[in-house]
């Protein structure tokens, strides 16, 4: 029987993976007001083409649902899409960059840098402010991890740091001397960060803007925020998000959380949890436990391979810590927690149990970002209490070298065990942490199929996943994490038809070949909002 109810697009002869429970797949789709209408064979779907029907030949290709990067900071990626990209293979190439930045701008503006990474440099040369001492600008460069910053000696005095200053969950690095190097560690780069520049509204939407540009081109269609007035230090950066999507000129859908040093502000909005629509929602509150791997500041329950004492340090006193979890927890909301090294995920673990039994919450869904190093008492212990581990795949590849070089047995044996996490249940979201890497899914799902680091080591082969479990992580388990799976993560009707296209055939793709894909397209509440060159036949 026809129907009189046409769809505003159809799309037809594709291979639609709908990631539902029975990973059930179709020819051809129907999208109406931004959600899936119906789906269905090529023959059957074609009751619902009215004389105003977009019609869109696939043309074979695989139909996914959109990706949802589930650790990411938008601004940050914009920001540094917007500055000096410091991925250099020399410190030579690095400083050529810097004085490149200093010949366009004043002698007294800032040069901004991002993503040095002294292990990608052909030759073992430290990056410090002697590095820097050729530029008279203030310089401020953000190692790759966004835990360590290089600046010079301008930007030292600008921001009142001596060789006397110290600062409580961080590092002012000195030399053997006693002297600054001008290498800050975690809390130790806000005290220049409070010497830039502050950034206006229009400055944090040219991030927004510029980052919702790019994710777009990656199949992109929602991401985690994970942690507003982590950038600014302002909760401008909300009123920014909302101006933005209420103009409608962000297309990826965003899952806010509110930094902990904002609580206050949060609790005085009066929201409940999971305030907000499908484009923008705030349900969660973010802290940080301890710091990197790379940079030595994760808290381990063992010294690092290259220390007989250094076992990373922690950001808040345990009695701060367990204050801000509590409190959060009694609150009402989603708790998400930066905690990389073993002890650090332990004494979370043991926060979240002792916050649970003092107020019972079912389906909290609190999550351990990150969850690098673990063992198996504290896998079992997420599983226990129901936590979700959101880990970074693409992390694999770009730090399995180092991290093979700092860690010890048997912490080794236990980074980033997203086999162990998804075989256990727990549901892994998948996530880049951009601009700590790239943000591209589907460099991070080659990550998760192949272990490969740089130097094309496989980094513990028995945690690979499947490329359909992979694929899951980023999709169905990613919009759990943020409380979605009711609208997204799976392609079924009724929920929105937000999706990512595909070559033919992924489903069957290896690793290598993921690696080497390119997005044909995206689509956010059925509209393509990303399209490659090529063009699609319409009809």
């Amino acid at each position: 029987m026809m129907t009189h109810l046409y769809a505003d697009t159809v799309f037809h002869n594709g291979f639609i993976a709908s990631m539902d429970s029975k990973q059930n797949t179709y020819e051809a789709m129907a999208i109406k007001d931004g959600k899936i209408l119906s789906l269905h064979t090529d023959l059957l779907i074609k009751e619902y083409i009215g004389p105003d029907t977009n019609v869109i030949d696939l043309e074979g290709k695989t139909v996914l649902p959109g990706f949802i990067d589930a650790h990411q900071h938008m601004f940050n990626t914009g920001f540094n899409l917007l500055n000096v990209n410091c991925d250099c293979s020399s410190a030579a190439e690095l400083i050529y960059a810097i004085k490149e930045r200093a010949n366009e701008i004043g002698p007294d503006d800032w040069i901004i840098g991002w993503g040095y990474n002294e292990s990608n440099f052909t030759h073992d040369e430290p990056i410090n402010k002697h590095s820097l001492a050729g530029i008279s600008n203030p310089v401020f460069i953000s190692r790759y991890c966004l835990h360590t910053a290089v600046v010079n000696e301008r930007a030292l005095q600008l921001a009142n740091i001596s060789k006397d200053s110290q600062v409580e969950g961080g590092i002012i690095e000195k030399d053997e001397s006693g002297e600054l190097t001008g290498v800050l560690k975690e809390r130790a780069m806000d005290l220049v960060k409070n010497a830039l520049p502050s950034y206006d509204e229009e400055s944090l939407k040219k991030m927004l803007l510029r980052a919702n540009e790019e994710y777009i081109r990656y199949g992109i269609t929602s991401v985690h925020e994970t942690g507003l007035g982590f950038f600014s230090g302002s909760m401008n950066e909300f009123k920014v998000l909302q101006q933005l999507q209420e103009d409608k000129k962000l297309n990826v859908r965003i899952y806010a959380m509110i930094l902990t040093d904002f609580f206050d502000y949060l609790n005085g909005m009066k929201l409940q949890g999971n305030f907000g629509n499908e484009y923008l929602k705030i349900g969660s509150v973010k802290l940080f436990c301890d710091g990197t791997l790379g940079g030595q500041t994760a808290a381990l329950s063992s010294p690092y391979l290259n220390s007989d004492s250094n076992q990373g340090l922690y950001m808040y006193s345990d009695d701060e810590l367990e204050r801000r979890i509590i409190d959060a927890h009694e609150a009402g909301y989603q708790i998400a927690v930066h905690a990389m090294g073993d002890a650090a995920i332990e004494k979370i673990l043991l926060l979240f149990e002792k916050a649970l039994k003092k107020h019972p919450r079912k389906d909290h869904r609190h999550r351990i970002e990150h969850a690098a190093v673990t063992r198996e008492d504290l896998i079992q212990k997420m599983s226990d209490l129901s936590v979700i581990p959101i880990p970074q795949y693409g992390l694999i590849y770009e730090m399995g070298d180092i991290y093979m070089k700092v860690l010890d047995e048997p912490a080794y044996n236990y980074v980033f065990a997203s086999k162990i996490f998804y075989d256990k249940g727990l549901q892994p979201a998948g996530s880049s942490d951009s601009p700590v890497i790239h943000f591209s899914p589907l460099h991070g799902i080659y990550s998760a199929m192949s272990r490969k680091t740089k130097s094309d080591t496989t980094y513990l082969p028995e945690q690979r996943l499947s490329l359909l479990e992979a694929i899951e992580t980023y999709t169905v388990f990613a919009a759990r994490a943020a409380f979605d799976e009711k609208i997204k993560g799976t392609l079924e009707i009724g929920k929105l038809a937000d999706m990512v296209v595909l070559p033919a055939n992924f489903l069957q793709f290896s690793a290598d070949q993921v690696r080497d894909t390119k997005v044909d397209m995206t689509i956010i509440g059925g509209d393509v909002v990303f399209q490659h060159e090529r063009s699609y036949h319409n009809g």
